[in-house]
């Protein structure tokens, strides 16, 4: 049986907690959850009926296979290092963290050394294995439109009162600069990158509708003549990043492999 924590306690980790009580994560213990936010924390583990971790470290003394990381980007690099050198696997959501080049590559060494495997999950992302053997192929173009509702920049630097009354191009850029300006809203983005042209060479397109609800995500990659694939993936709400994990976790454990 291997050993799950839960770094954590929002919607996100809530799904994953509902499809484990479900039976969907055979093979599986989760043994601890920990948040910043005590009455969270404490109501993931009542669910679970486990005893609430007090603090980070208390979860890393659980020594368990895998930490599930759902938090942000921000939260993420906090945690990351010593998760590593305690020789836990994370299975990480927010990959914003990685889009600095020297940080990946810092995470990466680090990983490599302690025997540890980051597992980014594919979250909104269709065709991560198209991605990355088109990449071997020979990338020329990998571009990213993520279209959503206003709202979801009300609070944000991109946020221009236009986007209430018409379709409005909010960005356009590298997925590095993407994600210094929506740091907790273009995970995808990044995700995208690494699984491409990197971070400085993936173009990010950010639109707004007025009436639109939810996220798309449309990847369109191109190698030369030989290959082009647009994948467009639309969803209603952030609920298909939890499910995601989930999956991931399934194919883990799985005699057959997807």
């Amino acid at each position: 049986m291997k050993r799950i924590v839960l770094f954590g306690s929002g919607k996100l980790t809530k799904i994953i907690v509902n499809c484990y009580l479900k039976g969907e994560l055979k093979g599986y213990e989760i043994v601890g959850c920990y948040s910043k936010t005590k009455e969270h924390r404490d109501e993931i583990s009542n669910i679970l009926k486990i005893k609430p971790c007090e603090s980070f470290e208390s979860l890393l003394d659980l020594k368990p296979d895998y930490l599930v990381e759902a938090t942000n980007p921000s939260a993420t690099k906090e945690i990351l290092e010593s998760t590593i050198k305690n020789h836990i696997n994370v299975i990480l959501l927010s990959i914003g963290a990685l889009a600095d080049e020297s940080y990946y590559k810092y995470i990466e060494d680090l990983a490599t050394f302690n025997n540890v495997k980051i597992h980014l999950a594919s979250g909104a992302i269709s065709g991560f294995e198209v991605l990355r053997t088109a990449r071997l192929i020979g990338l020329t173009k990998a571009k990213l439109t993520n279209t959503k509702g206003p709202k979801a920049l009300r609070k944000n630097i991109l946020y221009n009162k236009e986007m209430e009354t018409t379709n409005y191009k909010a960005f356009v850029g590298s997925a590095y600069e993407a994600i210094q300006n929506l740091p907790t809203g273009i995970n995808v983005g990044v995700a995208t990158a690494l699984a491409t042209r990197g971070v400085h060479d993936t173009q990010i397109e950010i639109k707004t509708e007025p009436n639109f609800i939810g996220d798309s995500q449309c990847i369109d990659i191109k190698c030369g003549n030989e290959i082009k694939a647009h994948l467009d993936v639309y969803s209603a709400t952030s609920d298909i990043a939890g499910y995601s994990v989930v999956a991931l976790l399934q194919n883990l454990n799985s005699s057959i492999v997807f």
